[in-house]
């Protein structure tokens, strides 16, 4: 075998090794966040330490389970037809907004309104406005 086509075969297999390994990422289902070990803090505190210091926040919370204790401000549907909960957070324009997994099971979630104590596990994605949790399930 020449130089050239080892070399050739040597690109071709690097090539095929990335591309699989990169459909196997892409496909992979999403850690169930009921598994996760998750930090637990108020929705009042983590909505002052996202507003006071974002850039601390997200080296403490970004991309990290957590379970979120607060009150419930509203319940409801995105456009992509997800079930919002979003927690107060002491400031009367902002919350803690908590997109539900779509497994997440409906009937306890109907039975949720404004007022209600609520603890909520999902993964903390940043602060827009109000801070975001993903993949987010009602804690009993």
């Amino acid at each position: 075998m020449t130089l050239k086509k080892v070399i050739l075969v040597s690109i071709v297999v690097i090539i095929c090794v990335g591309l699989g390994a990169g459909y196997y990422e892409y496909n992979k289902a999403p850690q169930d966040v009921s598994e996760l070990k998750a930090e637990q803090v108020s929705s009042v505190d983590l909505f002052k330490k996202f507003s006071g210091n974002e850039q601390q926040a997200n080296t403490l919370y970004l991309n990290k389970a957590l379970e979120v204790s607060g009150t419930v401000l509203e319940v409801k549907h995105t456009q992509e037809k997800q079930v919002q909960v979003i927690l107060d957070a002491g400031d009367p324009m902002f919350g803690i907004a908590c997109t539900m997994d779509n497994a997440e099971k409906e009937e306890p979630l109907n039975t949720l309104k404004a007022g209600d104590p609520a603890t909520i596990k999902g993964i903390c994605t940043g602060y827009l406005n109000d801070v975001v949790l993903i993949r987010s399930q009602l804690r009993k």
